[in-house]
């Protein structure tokens, strides 16, 4: 007769997901959610429809206060340009909201979770550098197309009308992939967490975005965007620090350190694969000596290449990038997007390195499946806080995933707007037809993505799939689309071919990868390692390179002159000095940024991992220096990102307090009542 057992695993730190079976048997959870949500449904739809409204309500709010006390003027333009006159700081945190989608909180930790300590490195170096880069293109359109409202726009003002169709094409097809990955996410999390229904969580969370978005439109999602950056960075500090200083069950470097040597050399079956490679839980794959604290992992490199093409992508051919580029400043531009983008690296660096590896050294029992969907950030949330943790978890996401969908919401009300109904439709389209359009389609565009997502979810398509799958779709145009703005000889057949052609033998690549190495194709074997990385490869570098060779043999020698006659619908009224639109000026930030941006790119993406491959399996000593570098950036990062678009825009706030104090306007105001009273006389005189 077998003994019986009164406790396992070996390792007490697990055995709270272990029972004793009937014949004495050591048996492991199957899944860590399976049973009860560790929510409510109550709470769920509190958190979704509850902030939905408080943000529509309050932003709103706050944009009626900028408009009585301060002066703005509520165009056309200005909705979806903010004025053109954005300070570094808001351009900064609204950098850091836009690019911290969904998958950014949980596709992150998935990535520790499954490749361990490289993961969270390469998902944040591999998707930071297209932000320090893109700052270029942010001063080039101040150079080049000054009064541009879309990336769109200029490709129509320099290659004409089957550019424009073709860009304005994967354009869209960016923005609903973007959208798509924003609502598989947070579906996915609220259903876990609280039994929400996943097509109802699908259809609500984008109602209180398309509310304030409707009423603001770009100004109020920078509003919004700063919120929810305050409320992710706030929630992102209180993680790292309970991980590595104030959890009962892990607390410190050193114990996480040691529960990662001990999960990396047990010997046990799980219900399913952690990875697409098909290795067992215990000793990574492809990993150096299959430890988790390592750099030297195979499948984090090939992860890391696919991350960065497919960035590129959603940064470059995403037109919410672009506006906010319009919308900035000429003299803010440029550090905006460096700043933006170092502090972005902490969000998926520092969490991930916290609650991704948090759940590997908890060794919770999380199958593959869940893990694509996202699960790792809640599961370790809730095993080391409980229910407080699902709350503050599901807080942060729901912040994510509403400031990124506000992005695109008014990226494609803006090209839908300006590009097809201004362009194709009513060319001598007036401010107010203007604003009708953009906010028809916001509405329009909010209930398309409800949808959306429910047929993805309906489907089985999960967050971790599209994320690899989208720079094979559209990493195709990103060269194109650079060298629309960088480069003179860029002509327009080679931009389309180049972006058609590279996107279709991207496709074709991908599926014939995986059927020659799996012998079938359908969503499991797409979505793995060796198809993703050819795929991705095989698009990029095939756009960029018959774009190349038809730019080389029949090159365009491209003034410009038609992108800097672009025209805008009103005034925005902007109060820019001159010498902010100076073309000495612009250079010298373009120099300032091409220095700064590549050499930031040049130390995260090549020096720092090159100076941590000699470390090999990392030591304790070692692994207590990366922890600390995580919680210094993130702590660094979120002080700044809070505070300095408060110090910079000080004086409006002084204005706005003294406004509602003195219930006062502005002189400007004031000024235009009475030219509009006048005006009324005139005409009934006349």
């Amino acid at each position: 007769m077998r003994r019986k057992v009164t406790w396992c695993p070996p390792f007490g730190f697990s055995a709270q997901y272990y029972h004793v079976g009937n014949d004495g048997s050591c048996i492991r959870q199957n899944s860590f959610f399976e049973g009860k949500a560790a929510l409510s449904q109550g709470v769920g739809y509190s958190v979704i429809l509850g902030f939905g409204a408080f943000f529509a309500v309050f932003t709103s709010f706050l944009v009626w206060l900028e408009k009585r006390y301060v002066g703005a003027q509520h165009t056309s333009e200005w909705f979806n340009t903010a004025g053109r006159s954005v300070k570094t700081g808001l351009i900064a945190s609204v950098i850091v909201s836009q690019w911290t989608w969904a998958a950014t909180i949980l596709q992150s930790s998935n990535v520790a979770w499954e490749y361990g300590i490289s993961g969270p490195f390469w998902y944040a170096s591999g998707a930071t550098i297209q932000v320090l880069l893109f700052g270029v293109m942010a001063i080039e359109i101040k150079r080049k197309a000054p009064h541009a409202h879309t990336v769109c726009e200029i490709v129509k003002a320099r290659w004409g009308t089957p550019a424009h169709v073709v860009f304005l094409g994967f354009c869209f097809m960016t923005n609903i992939i973007v959208t798509a990955m924003l609502l598989l996410g947070g579906s996915a999390v609220v259903n876990a967490l609280t039994g929400v229904n996943i097509y109802a969580a699908s259809f609500l969370i984008p109602l209180g975005v398309i509310v304030y978005t409707l009423a603001g439109g770009l100004k109020a999602t920078f509003l919004a965007s700063y919120i929810h950056s305050v409320i992710v960075h706030v929630i992102l500090v209180i993680f790292i620090y309970l991980v590595y200083t104030a959890s009962s069950k892990l607390g410190s470097p050193k114990v996480v350190y040691n529960h990662l040597l001990e999960v990396a050399s047990k010997s046990r079956i799980c219900q399913e694969p952690v990875s697409h490679t098909g290795q067992a839980c215990g000793p990574v794959g492809g990993n150096h000596k299959g430890s988790y604290l390592t750099m030297l992992s195979s499948g984090g490199i090939v992860f890391g290449i696919i991350n960065i093409i497919g960035n590129f992508g959603t940064v470059f051919v995403d037109n919410g990038y672009w506006m906010s580029a319009i919308a900035a400043r000429p003299s803010s531009t440029h550090k905006g997007y460096l700043l933006g983008g170092l502090v972005w690296f902490a969000v998926p660096f520092s969490l991930a390195t916290s609650l991704g590896l948090g759940a590997l050294a908890l060794d919770l029992p999380l199958t593959a499946s869940e893990a694509g969907r996202g699960l790792v950030p809640p599961a370790t949330a809730i095993a080391l806080m409980g229910k407080e943790g699902s709350v503050i978890l599901l807080t942060m996401l729901f912040m994510a995933v509403t400031s990124a969908g506000s992005a695109e919401l008014i990226a494609v009300s803006s090209l839908c707007t300006y590009d097809i109904y201004r362009t194709y439709i009513n060319p001598n389209a007036t401010g107010k037809q203007i604003l009708k359009i953009s906010r028809i389609v916001i509405l329009a565009f909010g209930c398309f993505m409800g949808v959306l997502a429910v047929i993805l979810n309906m489907a089985g398509v999960s967050l971790g799939w599209m994320y690899l799958a989208m720079g094979v779709l559209i990493g195709s145009a990103v060269a194109p689309i650079a060298f629309m703005l960088l480069w003179a000889k860029a002509n327009a057949s080679g931009a389309i071919v180049g972006t058609i052609t590279g996107c279709i033998i991207g496709i074709i690549t991908w599926l014939s990868v995986t059927k020659v190495e799996y012998g079938r194709v359908n969503l499991d074997t797409t979505g793995r390692n060796a198809p993703m990385l050819a795929g991705n490869l095989v698009s990029i570098l095939t756009g960029g390179a018959i774009h190349a060779i038809y730019s080389f043999l029949w090159p365009q020698n491209y003034d410009w002159e038609s992108t800097k006659q672009i025209t805008m619908v009103e005034s925005d009224k902007a109060d820019l000095p001159d010498e902010e639109l100076k073309e000495e000026k612009l250079k010298s930030a373009k120099f300032w940024i091409v220095k700064w941006g590549i050499g930031f790119s040049v130390v995260i993406l090549i020096l720092w991992p090159v100076l941590s491959l000699p470390a090999g399996a990392f030591s304790l000593g070692y692994f207590t220096f990366w922890a600390v570098i995580a919680i210094a950036w993130g702590t660094m990062g979120s002080i700044v990102i809070i505070a300095l678009p408060l110090i910079e825009s000080k004086e409006t706030i002084k204005n706005v307090l003294i406004g509602m104090f003195r219930n006062a306007i502005p002189n400007e105001k004031i000024e235009e009542k009475l030219q509009n009273t006048c005006n009324n006389v005139d005409s009934t005189r006349g």
